[in-house]
């Protein structure tokens, strides 16, 4: 259910800030998550907003996000806002709709994050070795895991070290849609 002209403020580019919470929470996920979240949900998702970046928002029903400890995920709800595209606007540049509000209503916040939760099993990466981390590793220049320049990618979600570097928490990343790296669980076990 889209928000109303009086949760929204003029943003730029006749986008609109919206405050969640009120009308709806959102879920920000990166899109590489998002989109597999999608092919899982299978058409039972409501609206959806893909912005210019990396990431994604499913919109799901107000309140239903107060428990929410999806890893990678970030619930959106009370104290929050969420940039939303025109009206109608349905491809890129800039944010865009990918389910428009128009004729969808909210993603139900159990179906989401069981899919969610799957898909997260299905992409379980190898852990980064965070002392090890060079500084275009951690600032997603480079593969958290073999140090490949990054040209596609995927997160590896959100980490802390002991480091400087790594004292907050940092999301890193890794090639997509499998990273070079053999483990080396893989190694010796001779594969």
């Amino acid at each position: 259910m889209p928000p109303s002209a009086a949760d929204e403020i003029p943003g730029f580019d006749h986008t609109r800030i919206a405050a969640a919470g009120r009308k709806w929470d959102a879920v920000r996920v990166s899109r590489f998550l998002g989109l597999q979240a999608l092919q899982l949900l299978q058409g039972r998702e409501g609206a959806v907003v893909m912005d210019s970046g990396r990431t994604m928002y499913f919109f799901v029903p107000p309140g239903s996000t107060t428990d929410w400890e999806v890893p990678q995920s970030t619930a959106l709800g009370e104290t929050n806002h969420v940039v939303l595209p025109p009206r109608g606007k349905e491809k890129p540049p800039g944010p865009y709709w990918l389910n428009s509000p128009h004729h969808m209503q909210w993603t139900d916040t159990g179906l989401l994050r069981k899919a969610l939760t799957n898909v997260l099993k299905l992409n379980r990466p190898a852990a980064p070795d965070l002392d090890r981390l060079k500084l275009d590793q951690i600032r997603g220049w480079s593969c958290a895991l073999c140090g490949t320049r990054l040209i596609s990618d995927r997160s590896l979600g959100l980490f802390t070290g002991r480091s400087i570097l790594m004292s907050e928490p940092t999301e890193l990343w890794a090639c997509a849609p499998q990273c070079r790296r053999v483990d080396n669980s893989a190694k010796s076990a001779g594969r």
